[in-house]
């Protein structure tokens, strides 16, 4: 027995066995998506990640607190500046009071009590962290003389009313703290090199640090929901005019682009289905085999995205817009496959024969066209790009399936006793057309030749000119409010937000900091030749195991007891007063 012949006998006297071996692989597929499917909207993934400035993006995103981060920004009109100046503490302390926030930057850390609390907790491990003569030099201040002299000239100072002495006293007692933070000072000049202010003070930038335990696109969204209610109630005390509240980052981005995937997700396969659709219902006039196509179609779907969870583990939400792409591909088998099961019982063969002869007709050119187009598409894998591999990968198995269902499943929708069509008249055109085209080919040849001309000269032509767009800001939305905002802050205060990151990466501690310190002292070079205008490296945040134990051993020759002494007695001789006793 002919296979065509065994389908149309399944099809035919076996629809209760078809049916329900149906329903169990859709069943099977829809309980495994429901449990298993985890969608990956990071827009990295849809790059090459043979680059390695992509590597490094991938790296500085997944390791870095930066990726949980927001940027806020308050824009008002020239006129209302100093407004902004009093708006901008009362906005940050709003900001600070909401549940997703656990820390806030609206200016140098030195005018927060956090900020100060911060800086004193590092002071210790960066003062061990200093070069063993630098360290000597600092531990001299605890000498007693020094202790009394130092404490002496701030008393001078405050009786001279100078309020500066007490803050440092606050902060700094023993005169310990600010060489311990000088190398971190010199390598991260906040209001220098990264502005929180426009220079025309129009825009405050704020920088907000989130509590959102991922960035998958469901966490985003939810966080971005909590953001955007926020924005709607947080201009409450604003006096001045139109006062626009910005917010961008990578939490920002990955909640619109995520939705606006599933909007054009949705958007093109329902309008690809209606298009097919309609172009099959012209064509056949017929509703259930209309309705055996799409079904067909949608199980050829979840096939692929089963198929492809289980290889890929998780699918990129770009590759899941394939849905629209296999419509497209797959109705082609539909049309065909039915169209000659039409002119089957058109000729007067029977239900099952009309199936048999579709199949015996058209089934190895309906498998061969799945097969070359699959593997068409799977030449995506050789792109590199995670994201395009699995659209290759599951267009390629989708259009497969789909080409096995409109031999086999799409006939199961068509009735034994439903009459054939009488005339066709999309066949009586075609017939026409080949029998003028054979009988005078000339002017098709010449009108095709014609045709063929103009479009290679238009395509070799400079006019129009052919642009192509290299920018990943093409993958955005076209109407992202993250990107605008990013573009608006980027606009006013550039020179923070277009810099050039570099990521260190070393085998131990001591290795990483002999590293940083190797690049600081060549950019340093750089800078002085004026190569690169600033830099701002976490060099001092990177501490050196030979450096800390060499200055833990000088630690054991200090007499930390008599310079106790010596401050209390200074303190208690009544040299000084307020800022002084608060230190203690």
């Amino acid at each position: 027995m002919r296979i065509s012949d065994f389908i149309a006998q399944i099809i035919t006297q076996r629809r209760v066995l078809v049916w329900s071996g149906v329903a169990v692989l859709a069943l099977a597929c829809v309980a495994i998506l429901v449990t298993q499917l985890r969608l990956d909207s990071d827009v990295l993934n849809i790059l090459p990640a043979s680059f390695r400035s992509v590597a490094g993006l991938k790296i500085y995103d997944r390791e870095f607190e930066q990726t949980r981060q927001l940027t806020f920004a308050l824009v008002c009109a020239p006129a209302d500046v100093e407004k902004l100046e009093e708006f901008a503490p009362v906005f940050a302390d709003k900001l600070r009071q909401q549940s997703w926030c656990t820390r806030v930057l609206a200016g140098s850390p030195m005018q927060t009590p956090d900020g100060i609390r911060d800086l004193q907790s590092i002071a210790v491990p960066l003062l061990l962290n200093l070069e063993p003569g630098v360290f000597n030099e600092t531990m001299s201040i605890l000498q007693p003389q020094k202790i009394r002299d130092r404490l002496n000239r701030l008393h001078q100072q405050i009786e001279a009313g100078s309020p500066g002495p007490e803050f440092e006293l606050a902060f700094d007692p023993l005169g310990l703290i600010a060489p311990a933070l000088k190398p971190f000072a010199e390598s991260t000049a906040i209001e220098e090199d990264q502005p929180l202010a426009s220079s025309d003070r129009t825009m405050r930038v704020f920088l907000a640090v989130t509590n959102q335990e991922s960035i998958s696109a469901f966490a985003c969204q939810r966080l971005m929901r909590q953001v955007n209610a926020f924005r709607a109630n947080a201009r409450e005390g604003w006096d001045g005019g139109p006062l626009e509240i910005l917010v961008t980052g990578r939490s920002a981005y990955v909640a619109e682009i995520s939705l606006s995937m599933r909007y054009d997700i949705v958007a093109t396969l329902l309008g690809s289905v209606v298009l097919v659709g309609t172009i099959f219902f012209i064509g056949f006039r017929r509703w259930l085999p209309l309705l055996g196509m799409g079904f067909s179609l949608l199980l050829s779907c979840l096939l692929a995205l089963t198929f492809g969870l289980l290889i890929f583990q998780q699918l990129s939400m770009v590759s899941v817009g394939f849905c629209a792409i296999l419509v497209g591909l797959g109705v082609d088998f539909a049309i065909l496959t039915f169209g000659r099961y039409q002119q089957a019982r058109i000729d007067g063969e029977s239900h099952r024969h009309g199936i048999a002869t579709s199949v015996a007709k058209l089934g190895r050119a309906v498998f061969f066209g799945a097969l070359t187009t699959a593997v068409g598409f799977l030449a995506l894998i050789l792109s590199g790009s995670l994201g395009f591999s699995q659209l290759g990968v599951l267009i390629a198995i989708g259009i497969f399936f789909a080409g096995l269902f409109m031999c086999t499943i799409l006939f199961l929708f068509v009735r034994e006793r439903q009459p054939p069509l009488r005339h066709d008249w999309v066949f009586e055109m075609v017939k026409k057309y080949v029998r003028s085209s054979v009988k005078r080919p000339w002017p098709m040849l010449i009108f095709a030749s014609a045709l063929l001309l103009l479009l290679t000269v238009i395509g070799f032509s400079p006019v129009p000119p052919l642009h192509f767009e290299a920018s990943t800001r093409s993958l955005e939305p076209k109407n992202s409010r993250a990107s605008r905002a990013l573009q608006a802050i980027m606009h006013k205060m550039p020179i923070r937000w277009e810099p050039v990151i570099a990521i260190v990466q070393a085998n131990n501690s001591q290795e990483l900091y002999d590293d940083w310190q190797t690049i600081v002292a060549h950019w340093s070079e750089l800078q002085t030749a004026g190569k690169i205008k600033s830099f701002s490296t976490p060099a001092a945040l990177c501490l050196s195991p030979k450096s800390m134990r060499q200055n833990r051993e000088q630690l054991s020759k200090i007499d930390f007891q008599t310079a106790r002494q010596t401050l209390d007695q200074t303190l208690d001789a009544g040299c000084v007063r307020a800022g002084f006793h608060a230190a203690r």
